[in-house]
């Protein structure tokens, strides 16, 4: 190789490229887009229907239905999967991967805007949302005023969000957890009745006065003046002074019928912070932004918006990521530089302070290069890029260890040297830069992993790719231009560990492995039933798809009995608040009543618009994983006794969105068979040890009012059914009837309403018939109270009924969802009906079965290169023989800790492929470069074995040394990985030590070694 002799003739020109190339990396490292996790888009598209008074099947019937139906013309979908309820429905709407997100988004909202104009009147809104993780919020403010004065705060709240929408790095603001402002017309039914006008009449004048048309414009000589005309109502006065009715006698207005002001709507969504009635106002970034830069632009904008308000209102931060991005980013780089500092250390006591300062220099070059290509790339800085960087970590010294080491040994034979460090160097060089290429092989193929998962995963392989790039890069010119300066012919004062290493390869290791080799049959069989007992423990290894989150937040969602209020779940939810008082470790407590909290994580979708939902977000002080757990138990404990409502406790968990881990699909037309199927199975669920937060949706039914209308009685009557149905939704529900526009630019919809309806309230109740005599709503139509529908779900337009639930701390989900499996198996299912498996085994199954695919293609690329380079099958499968000791390795270090086959232990399993077989590649390599010199086999195998051990022995240690801080102090995620390395590591090490020469000795034949070394030469 001649790329060392040219990088050392040509000083200066390495030198100049090294400082450019870290320059860039410098400055992309301070300029480089921060957050916490990793920016991608998922093509998924939700739609939220808010149709209050609703039941489930009329839900299905007039909504779900017809969107599902038109839904159908849009390709690439994967599933449709509806949650049917009272009151509105969710539909998520899952795209195949690949289909680009936005473009799926503007089909799906395409669809809703064709059955829109179809659907019922009393539909409130359809929203259509992206489940992308981009639109988390990264901030979360609270706003209040004392006395509390809603339209006074929702003025203020939107002058907020559009400030913080005008600054660059935000993407969107958004305010929450208040009553609609309204004009509220709260009619007296008595005074209409008595002056013989209906509600329909009220709604018809008002709709007619406040339409706001433009009639054009007129000309005047050489001016043009624009016509204003009727328009919206711009003062209450205005409003109240409306003419009703008028005849000789007297003039009816409004006012004398009606009251008119500002009020609140009928709430269907409130939020408190600390106890106080609040606005909550978020904000989500801008791609490709710093999050750092954006919170200090927030915060600043915040206090000049404090300075602003008057004296009775006030503006707290409730939630920044940015404290969590740096904690995590903190975090991580504490581990790097931990990492650092342990193989400095260990490169200093073994190859002594020259050696170990060149070893070192490589690390922060090779990362700053490959921190530069990464930004160009497209890629940020956050968990999995740095996880990235921990990894290559013990990697990228390797290469630098191989040609330090090398060039000390090829000191020994030259004078010069300049000349000692070019030609230790190229005698490696094709070695370490197979070895580096089979070990990106490994992490490439990650990149082909067509899943949510792979694209939450992605720049972590792409980070240990460039890094090992830059690092052969550096190990190939640099460093040996370094030592050819640094380096001195003469041996030191002071024995290195390096120097007692090799005296024991060669004076006990040698000998002790020719031993071996006499008894190489006896040695293999060990070997295989070692392999195989190993192997036999990975059935007793859990296994698993992500861990928590590790965050210092704590979510509880309640629910509270069918048909209860907004009201009664605000007083349940208010007394929870008191009740979490009294843990010292809870700082800050935001209350959602009738809604989730907004979006502040990217796998946590909110719920909306369901009054006997809420949900408590919990800010901790600080995260300490044993308080946290303590924490969370006593939660369950104190709130598993509430007769008042069911609260779930919920710990953030990593990974993309999901179900609840797990999840069983019940698939059915017959709501009666789901009902009891899942009945039973939620029974026997909640028997198991290990099942919390059990959830059956379809086994909670709710009471309706029935109003049933006799309609030959309103045929007879003379009463328009249509007047009707009109005049009873305006007495519950309210109707719109106009805008109002006060002196500040607001826009208020006008709302004929009656104050407070109750279940008495339509007793009293009169219908204008076309005679104009009013008829008692209640000669017409009978109530009574009947069970409704409870609520279900459509998967695939097909009606479902969904059972889940989440496994507690210590307890295997597979092991959990074997048990529920074979319940179903031995269950007598009725006919037509059928379960699938959602939650965390559909995702594990859908991303492990990319991971095999991967870990072929893997093993196949590094054959082909091994081929490449040894000219032969027999070597590469003989180096092929640390993976199995490595994957055994990797099960022992597993069941030890007691941690789960999760996806970061499969993807340290398959970085395994490439890390552990450079330490045969460089063993057998130089075997055969003994065979060419003309050596015999053995003692070439000896040779080799001894000259290789002491840059093994420390390549394993740094590589361990590398990952230790992260497996010890990473948190849950990353643990399983580093644990799957290091233990592979050390398994496979004392396969090179061992079995790689014996197999050598077996199946390597010298004649055909020197033929390909001299063709490669």
């Amino acid at each position: 190789m001649n790329l060392p002799f040219a990088a050392i003739k040509n000083a200066q020109f390495t030198f100049t490229v090294v400082v450019l190339m870290v320059l860039v990396g410098l400055v992309s490292y301070f300029n480089m887009p921060r957050s916490e996790d990793p920016q991608f888009e998922i093509p998924i598209t939700l739609l939220e229907i808010i149709y209050p008074g609703a039941s489930p099947k009329d839900v299905e019937t007039l909504v779900v239905d017809p969107l599902e139906e038109e839904f159908s013309d849009i390709e690439n979908i994967k599933k449709i999967e509806s949650q049917i309820k009272d009151g509105g429905a969710r539909i998520e709407v899952t795209f195949l991967y690949g289909t680009d997100a936005d473009a799926a988004f503007n089909k799906v909202k395409r669809a809703v805007s064709t059955v829109k104009p179809n659907l019922p009147a009393g539909v409130q809104d359809v929203l259509v949302l992206k489940a992308t993780p981009n639109s988390v919020a990264v901030m979360q403010l609270a706003l209040w005023s004392e006395p509390l004065d809603y339209k006074t705060m929702e003025f203020h709240a939107k002058q907020l969000e559009k400030r913080l929408e005008a600054i660059t790095t935000v993407r969107q603001a958004d305010i929450w957890g208040y009553p609609q402002q309204i004009v509220a017309v709260d009619i007296n039914l008595n005074l209409l009745k008595h002056y013989g006008i209906s509600v329909t009449d009220i709604n018809n004048i008002l709709k007619g006065r406040a339409v706001n048309i433009t009639p054009g414009f007129v000309d005047g000589n050489n001016r043009r003046f624009n016509v204003k005309a009727s328009g919206n109502f711009e003062q209450l006065q205005q409003l109240s002074d409306t003419i009703v009715l008028a005849n000789e006698d007297f003039v009816l207005r409004l006012k004398d019928v009606a009251r008119v002001s500002f009020a609140s709507r009928e709430p269907s969504y409130l939020a408190y912070f600390q106890k106080k009635p609040v606005i909550f106002v978020t904000l989500q970034q801008r791609e490709n932004t710093n999050i750092f830069n954006l919170t200090e632009q927030v915060r600043k904008e915040a206090e000049l918006f404090r300075q602003q308000l008057p004296e009775n209102m006030q503006l707290e931060v409730i939630f920044e990521q940015a404290d969590s991005v740096s904690a995590r980013v903190d975090g991580f780089f504490d581990n790097l530089w931990q990492g650092l500092l342990l193989v400095g250390l260990m490169s200093l006591v073994f190859l002594g302070v020259r050696e170990s300062v060149v070893v070192i220099t490589a690390i922060p070059l090779s990362f700053l290069i490959a921190i530069g290509l990464l930004d160009f790339s497209g890629f940020g800085l956050q968990q999995m890029s740095i996880v990235g960087m921990i990894i290559a970590l013990g990697l990228l010294v390797d290469n630098a260890i191989v040609v330090t080491e090398s060039i000390h040994r090829e000191k020994r034979n030259n004078s010069n040297l300049s000349q000692a460090a070019a030609a230790g160097t190229s005698k490696v060089g094709w070695a370490i830069s197979s070895g580096t290429i089979t070990t990106m092989l490994a992490f490439l193929p990650m990149l082909m992993l067509a899943s949510n998962t792979g694209d939450f995963i992605r720049s972590m392989p792409v980070t240990v790719v460039l890094v090992l790039l830059a690092s052969l890069v550096i190990a190939l010119t640099l460093t040996p231009l370094l030592a050819s300066r640094f380096f001195s012919l003469k041996p030191g004062k002071i024995k290195t560990l390096q120097h007692y290493a090799n005296i024991f390869a060669e004076r006990v290791y040698s000998k002790g492995l020719a031993v071996l080799i006499r008894y190489r049959l006896l040695v293999l069989v060990v070997a295989i039933a070692c392999l195989v007992g190993m192997l036999s423990l990975f059935g007793k290894v859990g296994v698993s798809l992500f861990p928590r989150a590790e965050k210092a937040m704590v979510l509880l969602d309640v629910d509270t009995p069918a048909n209860s209020s907004l009201e009664y779940t605000n007083q349940v939810m208010q007394e929870m608040t008191r009740v979490l008082g009294k843990y010292p470790l809870i700082d800050k407590v935001a209350l959602n009543v009738g809604n989730s909290n907004p979006r502040i994580y990217y796998n946590e979708i909110p719920k909306r618009g369901v009054v006997k939902f809420g949900q408590a977000l919990l800010i901790l002080r600080e995260y300490d994983e044993a308080k946290v757990q303590q924490l969370v138990a006593d939660l369950r404990r104190e709130f598993a006794s509430w007769h008042q409502a069911s609260i779930t406790v919920k710990e953030f968990t990593q990974g993309p969105v999901t179900d609840q881990a797990i999840a069983v699909r019940l698939m059915s037309e017959s709501l009666d068979d789901l009902e009891q199927v899942a009945g039973d199975l939620s029974a026997h669920m909640a028997s198991l040890s290990g099942i919390i937060n059990l959830d059956n949706p379809i086994g909670v039914a709710n009471t309706e009012l029935a109003l049933t209308l006799d309609y030959d009685k309103a045929g007879l009557a003379g009463v328009d059914i249509n007047t009707l149905d009109n005049t009873v939704q305006t007495i519950l529900s309210g109707a719109f009837v106009g805008r109002f526009n006060d002196e500040n630019g607001e826009n208020y919809p006008i709302v004929v309403r009656r104050t407070d309806p109750d279940i008495n309230g339509l007793s009293d109740v009169h219908i204008q018939s076309t005679s104009g005599e009013f008829i008692p709503l209640s000669q017409m139509a009978s109530r009574k109270l009947q069970k409704g529908h409870s609520e279900f779900f459509h998967y695939q337009k097909l009606r479902m009924a969904k059972v889940s639930a989440d496994a507690a701390q210590g307890h295997s989900v597979h092991e959990l969802t074997s048990e529920v499996v074979a319940y179903l198996e031995n269950y007598p299912m009725p006919g037509g009906m059928y379960y699938t498996l959602g939650g965390e085994e559909e995702s594990r199954q859908e991303s492990f079965a990319g991971l095999s695919q991967i870990m072929l293609i893997t093993a196949i690329g590094i054959f082909a290169v091994l081929v490449l380079q040894f000219q032969s099958f027999l070597q590469p499968l003989i180096i092929f023989s640390s993976i199995p000791f490595a994957m055994a390795g990797s099960v022992i270090g597993l069941y030890l800790t007691g941690l789960s086959f999760s996806m970061m232990a499969f993807i340290g399993l398959i970085s395994l492929f490439g890390i552990v077989v450079n330490n045969a590649i460089i063993l057998i390599d130089t075997t055969n470069r003994n065979l060419a010199d003309g050596q015999e086999k053995t003692a070439a195998i000896l040779s080799a074995s001894a000259t290789r051990f002491t840059p093994i022995l420390l390549t394993t240690l740094t590589t361990i040394g590398g990952l230790l801080p992260l497996t010890l102090f990473g948190g849950g995620l990353w643990q399983p990985l580093g644990v799957v390395i290091i233990s592979g590591l050390c398994v496979s090490a004392l396969s090179s030590f061992l079995l790689v020469p014996i197999l050598t000795q077996l199946f390597t034949r010298s004649l055909v070694v020197r033929e390909a070394v001299s063709k490669a030469d």
